[in-house]
């Protein structure tokens, strides 16, 4: 058996697997919109929606980092959870109520605080 760590580097170690954890554990949802298209990251999935297309797709961020399969069909209830999250931070009640561009696109970004 070799010699036990010295405490100090125990505990260092501890800290920074404890720090490592609580950062990817706590952190908030990111929500992003390119265009007319709006991304949530949560939990290393990525969820996107295509509002003048009206379409949802979910993916694997870490296994598939381009984008190329759809994981909405074979995990239906990511898809639900992810979508509810993205309507929350919108404000909003449906998919239907996601402006599709222009002027109601920025007026609801702003009565929500995007823009100050």
């Amino acid at each position: 058996m070799g010699r036990p760590l010295p405490a100090a580097l125990l505990i260092a170690a501890l800290l920074a697997a404890a720090a490592a954890w609580a950062s990817s554990a706590a952190a908030p949802p990111r929500l992003s919109s390119e265009g007319p298209v709006w991304r949530l990251r949560a939990g290393g999935l990525l969820y996107r929606f295509h509002a003048t297309f009206r379409v949802e797709t979910l993916f694997d961020e870490a296994r598939d980092p381009y984008e190329t399969d759809d994981l909405s069909r074979a995990r239906p209830g990511d898809l639900e959870r992810l979508r509810a999250v993205f309507l929350r931070r919108l404000h909003l009640p449906g998919l239907d109520q996601v402006p599709v561009r222009g002027r109601e696109w920025r007026e609801m970004l702003e009565g929500n605080g995007y823009f100050r």
